[in-house]
């Protein structure tokens, strides 16, 4: 796969180099409370807007009016930037002479400027953050039947569905595969579709589902019987378990970053909560996310669900929410008696792990579809065969960051309690673009009962880091650790009862391991329970 392009200016550095500064504070516990934040960049120009006193319904009707705007900018620019993004690809390639890339990258960096100028109007009365990473396009050389954007996901006990594009929509969907190189023992056929999105049209997307496969075991598998041979290994039928967490991934330098930490050591699974590509009506930019990511993630599976930024509704238009998403992602929804790709859930480890991907962006209320869907997952779950429920999510329901205040409050009171009785053990969220783990909460309370709660939206998006927390926030005093940097977690389940995470902050060449806490299943006999208990 060739080199990516880089499409901003390239004296950013690759990765981020942070220098901590670190102050304690003590907790009612007699425990201490670190906080660290990086100094990142220099000179940084803080522009902050602050509105006057206006009353509720005409606040409303300013959002509503604002939002308009930016839908209609977010057209304009995904209009124009397509024949640009195409005009720097077939440079990036040698093809079309510099002339025409030049041009087309003076062009998309005017329309950049504008629709920035034009979001800072719009969203002046927002958190700042500090400035964005170059973008990053991966693109592709090869031949229209050619695969690429391949990925993988689980599919029930024993069997894996692949995922792939072609630019060629007469290409067969036809996956072969053995354990041998070259020797193919099996095959499966599948579907593919296409979806449209203003002027663009996708290629073909394929959706294959292999099996039965053996646990733990690799295999050599081929796309739509052309291209390159790749390699996936199968996740354990038992304990012990790695999994990977990472959130607002995007296609920047940071996220580079993160991917080659991330590829830098061994795990079983990838679990992402919402934010993949950024694209952002942008549908060219979902096949460079795709063709980045897909050294990770056509080796191991990556479980995703959806957050803000794959909405991409145009409702004046006709553009319904989620199209590309659920068109390139297919999780096992209908596996798990969910009617929406937007939520679902799975089984890992031979059971020993069961894992609830909640949609943030679907209904959750009293009465909703996906309210009465997890209560019926959650009811089936044995935890004596089951001791680990983790739970994923988008908008955090507990956030002390300046960023994104509230936005998960109402599915929050809509779902805490199922999620509570259950015993679920962690909550992971991503949408603040930073870092944040609490105690196990439960109804803004330190309950041992509770789930441990998760905030890693830091994975590299093109919007910056959220570097502000809030000293005087209501949870402040349950926030156990806090730092506003790029990077990715893992939760390494050792048995029935123990696990351990630990939070990797992008240092350089290194993935630096900032945060580390073992956990003790909610379901194990030795876990004490009380409200006000503190950290484990």
């Amino acid at each position: 796969m060739p080199a990516p392009t880089y499409l901003s200016p390239p004296s950013l550095p690759l990765h981020h180099t942070a220098t901590a500064t670190t102050s304690t504070r003590l907790l009612s516990g007699g425990r201490r409370h670190r906080r660290s934040r990086p100094r990142h960049m220099s000179g940084l120009v803080l522009l902050k807007a602050k509105a006057g006193d206006v009353d509720g319904g005409a606040e409303l009707l300013l959002a509503s009016r604002r939002h308009a705007v930016l839908g209609v900018a977010r057209v304009l620019f995904a209009a124009a930037n397509e024949r640009c993004l195409r005009g720097m690809d077939r440079a990036a390639l040698g093809r079309g002479g510099f002339f025409a890339g030049a041009m087309a990258n003076s062009w998309r960096v005017l329309m950049q400027g504008l629709a920035s100028l034009m979001f800072l109007c719009a969203r002046a009365d927002e958190y700042v953050r500090q400035p964005p990473s170059p973008l990053v396009l991966t693109p592709h050389d090869k031949p229209a039947a050619h695969p690429q954007q391949v990925h993988i996901s689980t599919v029930g006990r024993n069997k894996m569905r692949i995922s792939w594009v072609t630019d060629d929509r007469s290409t067969p969907s036809v996956v072969e595969y053995g354990e041998s190189r070259g020797n193919y023992t099996a095959s499966a056929t599948g579907d593919h579709a296409t979806y449209k999105y203003f002027f663009y049209e996708s290629g073909a997307i394929h959706h294959v589902t292999i099996g039965p496969l053996a646990p733990s075991t690799t295999y050599h598998y081929r796309c739509g019987k052309a291209g390159d041979e790749l390699t996936l290994r199968t996740p354990p039928a038992s304990l012990p378990l790695e999994l990977v967490v990472i959130g607002d991934l995007g296609q920047t330098r940071w996220t580079a970053s993160t991917l080659a930490h991330i590829g830098g050591a061994d795990y079983d699974m990838l679990l992402l909560p919402g934010d993949l590509s950024y694209a952002d009506t942008q549908q060219p930019l979902w096949d460079s996310f795709g063709r980045l990511v897909q050294p990770l993630a056509s080796a191991r599976p990556w479980m995703v669900t959806e957050g803000n930024h794959e909405a991409e509704a145009l409702p004046v238009v006709g553009f319904a929410p989620f199209v590309a998403y659920n068109a390139r992602w297919r999780m096992p929804h209908e596996e798990s008696g969910s009617a929406s790709n937007l939520y679902y859930s799975f089984d890992a480890a031979g059971g020993a792990a069961h894992v609830v991907m909640l949609g943030s962006y679907a209904e959750f209320e009293e009465g909703s579809a996906q309210r009465a869907w997890l209560e019926r997952d959650l009811a089936g779950v044995d935890r004596r065969r089951t001791p680990w429920l983790l739970v994923l999510l988008h908008a955090p329901w507990y956030n002390t960051n300046q960023a994104h205040q509230g936005e998960g409050e109402a599915m929050r009171a809509a779902m805490e309690a199922l999620l509570y009785e259950a015993r679920v053990d962690v909550v992971f969220s991503g949408h603040v673009h930073a870092y944040e783990r609490f105690t196990r909460i439960y109804d803004n309370e330190a309950d041992g009962r509770g789930p441990m709660y998760i905030t890693i939206g830091d994975g590299g998006n093109r919007e910056g880091l959220a570097l502000e927390f809030l000293e005087d926030h209501k949870s402040a005093h349950l926030s156990m650790f806090q730092e506003a940097s790029f990077g990715h977690g893992r939760l390494r389940i050792v048995d029935e009862t123990s696990a351990v995470w630990t939070w990797h902050r992008n240092d350089d060449e290194y993935a630096t391991v900032r945060d580390e806490v073992w956990l003790e299943s909610l379901a194990s006999p030795k876990q004490v329970t009380g409200r006000h208990d503190e950290e484990l």
